[in-house]
């Protein structure tokens, strides 16, 4: 799960299976194996929101993309990353 603090920081809203459907289907036809959706985050690392939506997707598609939750792990990591930057700034 993506810690409090992190979601807190970030302001990450939830994401409905219903509002990431498009998304997925993007995913699922342009990147085909778990090394290409861990490609894209090193796209995306800077923008939370996408990141926020793609963990949503590997969640609620978690059984095609991500059954072992390695690729969730990976992008909270990420997550959790832009959110002490974030926060690295505000401590000073």
């Amino acid at each position: 799960m993506i810690s409090r603090n992190t979601v807190r920081i970030l302001s990450l809203k939830p994401v409905t299976r219903a509002m990431c459907y498009e998304f997925y289907t993007k995913i699922n036809t342009e990147l085909t194996s778990s090394a290409s959706i861990r490609e894209s985050v090193s796209w995306w690392q800077e923008d939370s929101e996408k990141l926020n939506s793609l963990w949503w997707v590997l969640n609620y598609y978690s059984d095609r993309l991500d059954p072992d939750r390695n690729l969730r792990a990976f992008v909270e990591n990420h997550l959790d990353c832009l959110a002490r930057k974030k926060q690295a700034p505000s401590q000073a």
